[in-house]
């Protein structure tokens, strides 16, 4: 499950509630994925030394990746007197010292990161202390069992019963909370949109069976070819979007490459083509979700018009 429905400044004040509380320098909740320990909300002091988007690789040794492995809550009082925290960086190269983490779980008991606090100094807190760091510990659990009944209920809503990914709805929603995450997380993102070509004429043709089984096909191929943090979903009719994470432009090309050449590969009869358009979102861009599926479709529009008049009897 993706993240995006949370609210993120009511988790930054719990953070910075947190380092206040324990006048700690550094406090962060962590996701750990398969980049290893990821830091998606920081504390906004001066003392905080990682930001929001920055991780750790499953095989460094830090703090935070005991507390996931062991879900169980970990207290390093003064990492100098155990030997075991000597190749951890949080220690040697940032000089954090103590530690105090406990796991964030999903309602199904499987950790989804932590809840940390770091000091450059040796600390001991006393128990009211460790207490109070649990209760908001619950909070936060408690907003990622709201999140998985609110998936839950919105499942079919928000879902396309033909091909079984997001319908318009669905992505229209998600897509603002997407784009809030990924400005968090100084992420961009691509937009891409989607038609498919001579789908009237396959119809006609063919009769709607087939049609339906090429939707089905085109949708499963684009679901297989995302990441679980894009978002895909068919927009009505023919058309589709996906919503990506792309570091650079290269990113469309290389999506659009695996999708023809998945498609190449199935040997659908008739063949799957289709048409594509995209708008980049910087993490600053202003402009609203209209606006840009607006562009994408203008695009897609463009290229499907020069194909036409390439190919005017197909």
């Amino acid at each position: 499950m993706e993240v995006n429905e949370i609210d993120w400044l009511r988790w930054q004040r719990l953070v910075n509630t947190v380092a206040e509380m324990f006048n700690a320098p550094a406090t962060f909740i962590n996701q750990a994925n398969i980049k290893g320990i990821e830091v998606i909300i920081a504390s906004e002091r001066p003392g905080t030394r990682y930001a929001p988007g920055g991780h750790c690789g499953v095989d460094t040794n830090i703090y935070c990746h005991h507390v996931v492995k062991d879900a169980k809550e970990l207290y390093v009082r003064d990492a100098s007197t155990d030997g075991k925290w000597l190749d951890n960086p949080e220690y040697t190269e940032d000089n954090y010292a103590s530690y105090l983490g406990m796991p964030i779980c999903w309602p199904d008991g499987s950790v989804f990161g932590t809840l940390c606090v770091l000091d450059t100094h040796p600390t001991d807190y006393p128990e009211t202390y460790v207490n109070a760091l649990g209760v908001i510990k619950e909070v936060i659990d408690s907003d990622l069992k709201h999140l998985y009944r609110e998936n839950q209920l919105l499942t079919l809503s928000y879902t396309d019963p033909l091909t079984l990914i997001y319908n318009r709805r669905g992505f229209d929603d998600l897509m603002s909370n997407t784009r809030e995450l990924a400005k968090r997380l100084n992420r961009q993102l691509v937009l891409l949109y989607f038609d498919l070509d001579h789908f009237k004429a396959t119809n006609d043709r063919y009769g709607h069976q087939v049609g339906d089984e090429h939707l089905k096909t085109f949708a499963n191929t684009l679901k297989h070819n995302s990441r679980t943090c894009d978002l895909v979903a068919r927009w009505g009719g023919d058309e589709f979007v996906v919503l990506i994470h792309a570091e650079s432009l290269a990113s469309v090309s290389l999506f659009n490459q695996r999708l023809a050449n998945a498609l190449t590969e199935l040997n659908t009869q008739p063949a799957i083509e289709y048409s594509i358009g995209y708008a980049i979102i910087a993490p600053s861009d202003t402009r609203d979700n209209q606006t840009l599926l607006d562009i994408a479709d203008q695009q897609m529009y463009t290229q499907k018009q020069a194909k036409q008049t390439t190919n005017p009897h197909r």
